[in-house]
């Protein structure tokens, strides 16, 4: 076989590789091509779609479900409401304020109101300022019914201010309430009246206990130290360690006035000024005391007057 035959062999077997090597790569790159724009391309395009509905879908559940509640508290807060015409309902609350002061036994009364202000063409607030003279007890019982009251109502400020070798305080309180503009009630005045006492009579469920003598814990520690007079050793007491002695805890208070150390276990009693106490249980940084029927948490550091009350049933 001559050189010329063997070169020209050559080269047509060299063309063949180049040929099959671009045929290789275009047939990779096209079906690069094919497979993320044909396939994986529409795909993914799907999967988007797919994920928007699901979004679209549970945004308007929850939307229902958010219109769903709304309509079950515009329900509660119709119930709620002060009268509609909002002089009405303004007469109506301002004398219901001063027949519960009357209750109390606050002196020097005075409930004052200001005009009513529409907002958002939905609902009225109507602002109330209350100002009297009594003790703890009577200011506990003040509150007491005015969030027992089931009525749109919160006091927004209050401001305490004791006087001198007394046991009373000026007692001034910031009250707001609301009437709906979409009242249900009928236009009749007398039927009006007798709609709002109905209301004032109903107990709502914003306080945590619902008798009175639960809150009278408020009275007896006096939180004020009003009178004049020489504090009580047990605003000074404080918890300052908790340690095992034998296995078991023991428990140190410190009176601050006086240097006193008091030492005690579980179980045992100890009087701190006009408070007989009793230590129940030790964990940790807490300790547990009975005072007068009642449960207080103490921390570690902390003042007899910064326990916490438990619930009746811890």
């Amino acid at each position: 076989m001559s050189a010329s035959s063997s070169d020209e062999r050559k080269e047509r077997i060299r063309k063949l590789l180049l040929s099959a090597i671009m045929v290789g790569m275009g047939v990779w790159f096209g079906g690069q091509w094919v497979l993320e724009n044909l396939i994986q391309g529409p795909l993914e395009r799907e999967r988007a779609q797919t994920e928007r509905l699901r979004g679209d879908i549970k945004e308007r559940e929850e939307g229902l479900i958010r219109i769903r509640e709304a309509s079950k508290m515009l329900e509660i807060w119709e119930n709620q409401s002060l009268p509609s015409d909002p002089e009405v309902a303004r007469s109506l609350y301002q004398a219901w304020l001063v027949e519960l002061i009357d209750d109390v036994g606050l002196t020097s009364p005075s409930v004052t109101s200001s005009e009513p202000v529409l907002r958002r063409g939905v609902y009225y607030t109507l602002s109330f300022s209350v100002r009297g003279r009594g003790t703890l007890e009577k200011l506990t019982r003040l509150l007491f019914a005015i969030y027992q009251t089931d009525l749109l109502h919160q006091i927004r400020s209050i401001a305490l201010s004791p006087m001198q070798r007394a046991e009373q305080m000026d007692v001034s309180l910031s009250i707001e309430a609301i009437a709906l503009v979409a009242g249900s009630e009928s236009e009749d005045a007398e039927t009006v009246f007798e709609e709002f006492r109905r209301r004032t009579w109903r107990a709502s469920n914003r306080l945590a206990y619902s008798h009175l003598d639960a809150y009278q814990t408020i009275v007896r520690r006096n939180l004020f130290g009003m009178g004049g007079g020489t504090l009580d050793a047990s605003d000074f007491t404080v918890l300052t360690s908790i340690n095992e002695v034998n296995g078991e805890p023991e428990v140190w208070f410190t009176v601050q006035s006086t240097d006193q150390l008091i030492r005690r276990r579980i179980g045992e009693s100890f009087q701190v000024g006009t408070l007989d106490l009793e230590v129940i249980e030790a964990f940790g940084t807490d300790v547990v005391l009975e005072v007068d029927g009642e449960r207080w948490l103490l921390t570690l550091g902390e003042n007899l007057m910064d326990a916490f009350a438990l619930p009746p049933e811890f």
